[in-house]
């Protein structure tokens, strides 16, 4: 009789929600013998409707301010127009979320589906999760994970859809099914009284509790089902990846804005583009395909020890033995290319190993210590300290493999699970009314130290690739258009502005936007702008960042309040942009809940947005006569006059 099957869609602007249902299709072959159809969610009405399918899984991430991933729009649109309430009456689903808790908009786009499918008639056979990103994925995908197949393959007997199921095979599905027993892949393991890793203090190599421990439940080993071949030719490949869905720059200008004694430089970066058509506006963002680092990439390769081999070509293909349905090679590495191309421009090997890979490095390894602190790191049992120590210390796959010496991963392995190399987003701080062919952005110089648990020291992998090209060099670029973080069409719409650090680059972008339209817009009266822009940095002589750019823009009237806040400047009374916000708060407050303002806030995620919005928060209550401020709030950003252009 044929598998039992089910829909499983996708939604992916990184790759993690690819990779986990890649995981899930494997898993469900291999250990439950069911077949899950895996699609992009836009590939709707292509390769499946939605009114043929009796069970469908998601895996979803959000985007921009809480939007669908690029493969999932068409379906986002789809179902929020859909005016058939039993559209869905058949189907059985669940949604897992993949979002971040420092945004407002957590899971935004898993949610709104989730609510989309139950007011179409469809049931949840299991209950939909959220995975938090500021936390760990894996603290909620792994215990949904566990609980998810049993309640997968109850619902698939129920529903009987299999198409050659019938009374006398049933019994025959049912044991298929396998509904009592459930794989827990386990390890027992003797205790070394001789560890060569135990220390007084927990660490990546070691933790006094799990070393105690004589079981550890690890996640499901994958098989791996791609071989190569090496050819005996040296190749070197410069030009750029062909695809039609990104555009051909060029750089034309860089340079430092900060002062040489500045602790974290900031540059602006030129891009010259191509006579074909590129739409963008004040507010948009932009993709940038960059390249990982040479030097960490010539690390990794003597670490494999295939420096002697890095520029000979490769020969990828599916491996004779592979068993997996779902097998496929990376289509983001070209044919014919060599490993050092593919570590360069295709592999993504700076992001922090998941334990999926992990789980398959224990078997690589030969050291009975490493292969036990391996088998710890990937385990249930070790969530914490594998965030600990290496999520949260941004630990690289060169990393763990310095720290476990003795473990030797195949190539054709690494390139298989290794996830993808993605465009790096910057905020655009020009307007296409100066030059439609020019684009401008800033970015922070960033430089991470060899410490807990970084065996080497490294950069930033887009900044660092675009502070060492040379002028002219090429560069695809593709922009992402910002459906919100606009300008408003009304000119006396008061506008907040805030954006410490690189955070002002789309405020600059605003200013000049109104600056020239009050050059070329008959009618244009810059006495009706109502600007507020609060801005923070280190110190205001070190890295003021377009500091006469804005002051231009005060004197001529586009910027009517400008407020700056210097975190490192012994005796300036503002340290933080939220002091100034705090110092302002009656003005604001009246902007905010009489005159309809719109609130802008573009920076760093890790405590600059929480603080700030906990500050508005604080005016408001302080200031107006609103009782339901967490009401209030929501209702500023469900109308869009709440806006966040922030990054990790």
């Amino acid at each position: 009789m044929k598998r039992w099957r089910f829909l499983l869609g996708f939604g992916s602007e990184t790759g993690q929600s690819k990779s986990i249902a890649q995981g899930m299709v494997d898993i469900a072959s291999e250990q439950h013998q069911i077949c899950a159809d895996m699609f992009e969610l836009d590939e709707v009405d292509k390769q499946f409707k939605l009114e043929e399918e009796p069970v469908m899984v998601i895996i979803t991430s959000s985007t921009g301010d809480g939007e669908p991933p690029s493969n999932a729009s068409k379906f986002w649109r789809k179902i929020r127009r859909e005016k058939n309430s039993k559209l869905l009456s058949h189907m059985k689903y669940t949604i897992l979320g993949l979002g971040d808790t420092n945004y407002s908009t957590f899971c935004n786009c898993g949610r709104v589906l989730d609510r989309r499918f139950e007011e179409l008639g469809a049931t949840r056979f299991y209950p939909s999760a959220w995975a938090d990103d500021a936390v760990g994925l894996d603290l909620i995908v792994e215990p949904w994970l566990q609980g998810f197949w049993p309640a997968l393959k109850e619902t698939l007997m129920k529903l009987n859809t299999s198409t050659e199921t019938s009374i006398n095979n049933l019994s025959e599905s049912i044991n298929q099914l396998n509904l009592t027993q459930e794989i827990k892949p386990t390890v027992n393991r003797q205790l070394s009284s001789s560890n060569k890793f135990k220390s007084n203090q927990d660490n990546i190599t070691y933790s006094s509790t799990l070393a105690e421990m004589t079981t550890l439940t690890l996640p499901p080993k994958s098989s791996h089902s791609l071989s190569i071949k090496l050819i005996e030719s040296s190749e070197d490949k410069n030009q750029l990846p062909v695809d039609s869905h990104y555009h051909i720059s060029a750089l034309i200008r860089r340079e430092c804005l900060t002062h040489d004694t500045a602790i974290k430089p900031v540059m602006s970066i030129e891009l010259q583009l191509s006579e074909e058509e590129f739409l963008f506006e004040a507010g948009d963002a932009i993709k940038i395909v960059c390249a990982n680092d040479e030097n960490e990439v010539n690390l990794l390769l003597k670490r494999l020890e295939w420096m002697d081999k890095a520029s000979h070509q490769l020969d990828i293909s599916l491996s004779p033995d592979n068993t997996k349905k779902s097998a496929k090679i990376p289509t983001y590495i070209p044919p014919m290319c060599s490993l050092r191309y593919a570590l360069t421009n295709c592999i993504d090997i700076r992001s922090s190993p998941r334990k999926n890979l992990l789980r398959l490095f224990v078997d690589c390894t030969t050291d009975e210590d490493e292969k036990r602190r391996l088998e710890e790191l990937c385990s249930r049992e070790g969530s914490d300290i594998y965030i600990k120590y290496i999520l949260e210390e941004h630990l690289s796959i060169l990393d763990i493999l310095n720290h476990f010496p003795s473990c030797k991963p195949d190539v054709a392995m690494l390139i298989e699970f290794l996830p993808q190399l993605i465009p790096r987003f910057y905020s655009v701080c020009s307007s296409s009314l100066d030059d439609a062919r020019s684009i401008k952005f800033v970015y922070s110089a960033l430089k991470f130290e060899a410490l807990n648990g970084r065996t080497y020291e490294r950069f930033g992998v887009c900044t660092n690739w675009l502070n060492n090209i040379t002028i002219g060099t090429k560069i695809l670029i593709q922009t992402r258009i910002s459906q919100h973080f606009r300008l408003p069409l009304t000119l006396d719409t008061p506008l907040i502005m805030i954006g410490p650090g690189t955070g002002v680059a789309p405020f600059i972008g605003f200013l000049e936007h109104l600056y020239l339209s009050s050059k070329s817009i008959a009618g244009f009266d810059v006495n009706n702008l109502h600007t507020w822009l609060f801005y923070g940095c280190r110190h205001r002589q070190r890295d003021f960042l377009f500091e006469e750019q804005i002051q231009m823009y005060q004197q001529i009237n586009i910027l009517k309040h400008l407020f700056v806040a210097a975190s490192r400047e012994e005796g300036y009374p503002f340290r933080y942009v939220q002091d100034q916000l705090k110092a302002n708060g009656h003005e604001l407050a009246n902007l905010i809940y009489n005159r309809n303002a719109i609130v802008y806030v573009c920076g760093d995620i890790k405590t600059m947005v929480r603080d700030v919005r906990e500050t508005i928060v604080h005016i408001l209550q302080e200031h107006s006569d609103i009782t339901n401020i967490d009401e209030y709030m929501k209702s500023l950003e469900t109308s869009r006059r709440y806006l966040l252009d922030i990054w990790s």
